[in-house]
């Protein structure tokens, strides 16, 4: 058993006991989440989806990532990164992120640990870059850890349901094809109703041209 997975699997037993700490909002805000991890943790840890490389602290990808495949749950996960954040060692800087700032970055590192975006499965391990088809790359990408979409199998609710993306498209100027590209490639621009901006990843860049093309067909098409 690695040492990154026996550091995670030995604080478990406390931290599911351990309540996150009392905050004034009912819910994280995973956006400021991973800005704070970004400035304040980053430069010790690596994480994936934060885009972080520092090697100071544990690599958190590493050291969660068998204990998800095992069955630990992401909420398991946030409380044993919230218990770190009150309660750090000798390396770790006291109060580096308090109260709410502490709920949404230990929410953060829950949501996001081992999920880089090429993650989903056998076809993930090839790397985006070998997926072709419109369901392959919402496999590679990642897409299903965070949207609901019933063809692909996916009901995850971190983002938007993408089952009527093609009527929510509709009517948000230009054509659906072009509001949906702009979606993937830059979703800052346009943030849905009731969800955060920040967490997705854009994927300016990673896609080609025809893979974009493939997965914009793939997700207005019907089920």
């Amino acid at each position: 058993m690695s040492l990154a997975r026996n550091t995670a699997l030995s604080l478990v037993a406390a931290a599911i006991a351990l309540p996150l700490a009392a905050c004034g909002r009912d819910e994280a805000d995973l956006s400021n989440g991973k800005a704070l991890f970004t400035e304040e943790c980053g430069s010790c840890h690596i994480l994936g989806r934060a885009g972080t490389q520092g090697r100071t602290g544990p690599d958190l990808d590493a050291a969660f990532r068998a204990a998800l495949a095992d069955g630990m749950n992401r909420e398991t996960v946030e409380g044993i990164v919230n218990r770190q954040i009150l309660h750090p060692n000798s390396r770790m800087p006291a109060e580096i992120v308090t109260g709410d700032d502490a709920r949404d970055v230990a929410a953060y590192v829950g949501f996001a640990a081992a999920r880089s975006g090429e993650d989903q499965g056998a076809l993930a391990q090839a790397g985006l870059a070998g997926a072709r088809t419109g369901d392959q790359i919402f496999t590679a990408a990642g897409c299903g850890s965070c949207h609901t979409l019933a063809k692909a199998n996916a009901n995850a609710t971190v983002g938007p349901s993408l089952d009527d993306l093609a009527q929510a498209a509709q009517g948000q100027g230009g054509s659906p094809e072009e509001f949906v590209s702009q979606s993937i490639l830059d979703p800052d621009a346009e943030v849905a109703e009731g969800f955060q901006a920040g967490v997705m990843p854009a994927f300016e860049g990673r896609l080609s041209e025809e893979q974009l093309n493939a997965l914009v067909e793939y997700l207005l098409e019907g089920g």
